[in-house]
């Protein structure tokens, strides 16, 4: 087995957690766009700049919200 250093180890952490958010960032779009409709730039913006956290937030209102303000 290959030793690991650490900078290694956070490197492939980072690029893990940039690829969650970009998996979650397309979904989110995705449902938002099939719900409202083309997004306007500002907030394909915010969709691309959230962390997953804010993310997933925001995919939790996109059930209940009637407008993209109510989701973001």
């Amino acid at each position: 087995m290959r030793y690991i250093t650490s900078v290694e180890r956070i490197g492939r952490e980072q690029g893990l957690e940039e690829g969650i958010q970009q998996g979650q960032s397309t979904l989110l779009k995705t449902l938002l766009e099939s719900k409202f409709g083309t997004l306007t730039e500002p907030y394909q913006q915010r969709l691309n700049t959230a962390n997953v956290n804010t993310l997933c937030q925001w995919g939790k209102r996109i059930f209940s919200a009637q407008t993209l303000d109510e989701v973001f």
